[in-house]
C-alpha cells in the first residue's frame, strides 16, 4: 500500500473534474475529490459539446443519457443588424468519432450524468463542501489542507502522489502556487441571460450571432428546454447590466415572461488566457485553471474534457509503475498548443463577428453578403508529444488527429467499436500485422495491452465498411489509436509499423520493457 492517503488529490468538481476523476478512478487510481460547494452547481455555463466529447462520455457509459437531454445542432448563423444572413456554419455533420458533430446542451444535465458515473466508481472518494486552503509540495508527494465550508474551524490534511487542479478560472491552486497567466489580449464584458421554456418555442432565428455594431449579441438553445441570450456590455453599463429589468428589456423582441422563466443573469468578462506551464512539480492543471477562452467556438469545456482524457491515461500508467514520471511532461507539451490554437480561433471569430466599429461592420457585411468567406480553419490536432515522428506524406496528415470510430461486428454483437473493444490502445489494420512486426514491436504492444483489429482478416468485422473506406481515403494500411482517441501512428505499408511502435516504448518511458513478454490481443 502507498504511504500516502491517495494516489491523486483533485480540487474542483465541474464537468472537467468529474470527467477526470471518473476516468482516473476507472483506470485504477485512488483519487480524492474536494469541492467547496456542498452540491452540484445546478445552473448552465457551457452550452456546446462536439463529437469528440461525446466519445469521451461514451467511454464512461453516460453518452446515451447525455444525448437524450441534448439537442443536435443543425446550423449556426451570423446575421447583421438588418436581419440578413451573413454566413451559415454547418453543424449537422457526422463526426469522425462516431457521433454527430455538434450538440447544444444544458450543462446541469451533463453534470448529473457524470455524477452518477463518479459516485459508482469505487476508487473515487468524493468530498463536497470542503474548500482547499493550502498546498505543500515535497519530493515524492503533495499535501493539501482543506476545511469544511460550513464549519471553517474544521480542517484536515491529505496526501497523495499528485494533485490535479480542476478548480476553474479563479483556481485556488494557481493562486497558491503564484502562477501568472499569459494574457493573449482579448477582454470583453458580456451579459449572459438563461431561461427555462414554459412552453415550446419556435423562433425565426434559433442559434447564432447578431453582428450589430451597436450591441453584438448571441442566442442559442441550451438543449431542448432552455435558451440563452448574450449581449455585449458597453462602457458605463456595468450596473445597468445587473438589473433584472435589463434582461427582460433586451429579450423582449424574442421572448417574454409568458414564454420563459429567468433562471440566471450574470456578467462575464470573455477573456483569453493561458497558463505557461500546466505541470508544476506534482501539481497538474486542467480545464479553466489552465486556459480561458472566449465562447464563440463553444470549445471551453470541450478543451477541459480533452485535458482530462489526455492526462488520465498517462497518470494511470505512471501510478501503476509501468511508465516513469517523465511521461507526464508530455501532457502540457500536447495539450497547451491545442488549447492555444482554439483560443486564437475563438478570438478571431469574436473580433470579426462582434466588432463595434460601424465602418468595419459595414465592410464585413458587404464582403460576406458578396460571397466572401473566412479562410477555412482545420480543427487543431496534436503537433508533438507521444505521436509518431518521421511520417511520410500519406501518413503525416493523420498523425495527432482523431482516430475514427465506426460500427463493428464482434461475436453476436454489433455496435460502436469502442463499446465492443473497450478502452485502451487499438491497432486497426487492413492485413495481418503479425507477419511483419518485430519482436520489440510485439513487446511494446503487449506492454500497453494493445488490441489488434485486423479488418482485412474478417470481412464481417467492419460492419458498414467504414474502416475500409477510411484506409482507402487516406492511402494507409494501419493506424495505432491512443486511449484518448488520437492517432499515434499510421502506416502506408504494414512494414512501416515497426519503427514508430519501437519508438513508442521510449516515448512512453516504459519501465522494464525488456521483461514484458507475450503478444498483443488480437480481435
Amino acid at each position: 500500500m502507498s504511504a500516502f492517503d491517495f494516489d491523486i488529490i483533485q480540487i474542483g468538481y465541474g464537468p472537467v473534474g468529474q470527467t477526470f476523476s471518473a476516468l482516473a478512478g476507472r483506470a485504477g487510481c485512488r483519487i480524492a475529490v474536494y469541492e467547496r460547494y456542498p452540491s452540484l452547481y445546478g445552473l448552465p455555463r457551457a452550452g456546446h459539446i462536439d463529437h469528440e466529447i461525446m466519445r469521451v462520455f461514451q467511454s464512461l457509459g453516460c453518452a446515451q443519457k447525455i444525448e437524450k437531454d441534448a439537442l443536435r445542432s443543425n446550423e449556426y448563423e451570423w446575421r447583421n443588424s438588418a436581419g440578413q444572413t451573413l454566413i451559415e456554419f454547418e453543424w449537422n455533420a457526422e463526426g469522425i468519432s462516431g457521433w454527430p458533430s455538434d450538440y447544444l446542451v444544458f450543462q446541469p444535465n451533463i453534470e448529473d450524468a457524470l455524477h452518477e458515473v463518479v459516485t459508482a466508481t469505487e476508487l473515487v472518494s468524493l468530498n463536497l463542501g470542503w474548500e482547499a486552503v493550502a498546498i505543500k509540495q515535497f519530493d515524492d508527494h503533495v499535501e493539501l489542507t482543506v476545511r469544511d465550508s460550513s464549519k471553517p474551524e474544521v480542517s484536515r490534511r491529505v496526501t497523495a502522489r499528485y494533485l490535479v487542479a480542476a478548480d476553474g478560472g479563479s483556481s485556488f491552486a494557481r493562486r497558491a502556487l503564484d502562477l501568472p497567466w499569459d494574457d493573449l489580449g482579448f477582454s470583453q464584458p458580456w451579459l449572459v441571460v438563461d431561461f427555462r421554456e414554459k412552453r415550446p418555442l419556435s423562433l425565426p432565428f434559433e442559434n447564432g450571432q447578431i453582428c450589430d455594431p451597436s450591441r453584438p449579441m448571441c442566442l442559442f438553445q441550451l438543449g431542448p428546454h432552455h435558451r440563452r441570450f448574450s449581449y455585449m456590455v458597453m462602457p458605463g453599463e456595468e450596473e445597468w447590466a445587473k438589473q433584472p429589468e435589463t434582461a427582460w428589456s433586451l429579450v423582449k423582441p424574442w421572448v417574454g415572461p409568458e414564454d420563459v422563466e429567468l433562471i440566471r443573469q450574470t456578467t462575464y468578462i470573455f477573456e483569453s488566457k493561458l497558463l505557461p506551464n500546466w505541470k508544476v512539480n506534482r501539481v497538474l492543471f486542467i480545464g479553466d485553471s489552465a486556459h480561458v477562452m472566449p465562447p464563440f467556438m463553444g470549445q471551453g469545456m470541450c478543451s477541459g474534457i480533452r485535458d482530462a482524457a489526455n492526462l488520465s491515461w498517462k497518470i494511470a500508467l505512471v501510478l501503476a509503475g509501468q511508465c516513469s514520471e517523465e511521461l507526464l511532461d508530455s501532457y502540457c507539451v500536447e495539450r497547451k498548443p491545442h488549447a492555444a490554437d482554439l483560443i486564437r480561433l475563438s478570438m478571431e471569430v469574436g473580433r470579426v463577428s462582434c466588432t463595434t466599429d460601424p465602418e468595419e461592420a459595414r465592410k464585413r457585411d458587404e464582403a460576406l453578403l458578396g460571397g466572401a468567406r473566412p479562410p477555412a480553419q482545420l480543427f487543431p490536432g496534436l503537433v508533438s508529444g507521444v505521436v509518431m515522428s518521421e511520417p511520410n506524406a500519406k501518413e503525416a496528415p493523420l498523425i495527432g488527429s482523431l482516430g475514427p470510430q465506426g460500427r463493428i461486428n464482434l461475436g453476436e454483437r454489433t455496435g460502436r467499436a469502442d463499446d465492443l473493444l473497450g478502452a485502451g490502445w487499438h491497432l486497426f489494420c487492413l492485413t495481418d500485422p503479425s507477419l511483419v512486426l518485430s519482436a520489440r514491436s510485439r513487446t511494446v504492444l503487449n506492454a500497453i495491452d494493445a488490441k489488434v483489429i485486423n479488418i482485412g482478416n474478417n470481412d464481417a468485422l467492419d460492419a458498414d465498411g467504414y474502416y475500409r473506406s477510411y484506409f482507402k481515403l487516406h492511402g494507409v494500411s494501419a493506424i495505432l489509436v491512443r486511449p484518448d482517441f488520437y492517432i499515434y501512428c499510421a502506416a502506408e505499408y504494414p512494414e512501416r509499423l515497426n519503427h514508430p511502435i519501437e519508438q513508442l516504448g521510449q516515448a512512453l518511458s516504459l519501465i522494464d520493457l525488456a521483461a514484458t513478454a507475450g503478444h498483443a490481443a488480437a480481435v
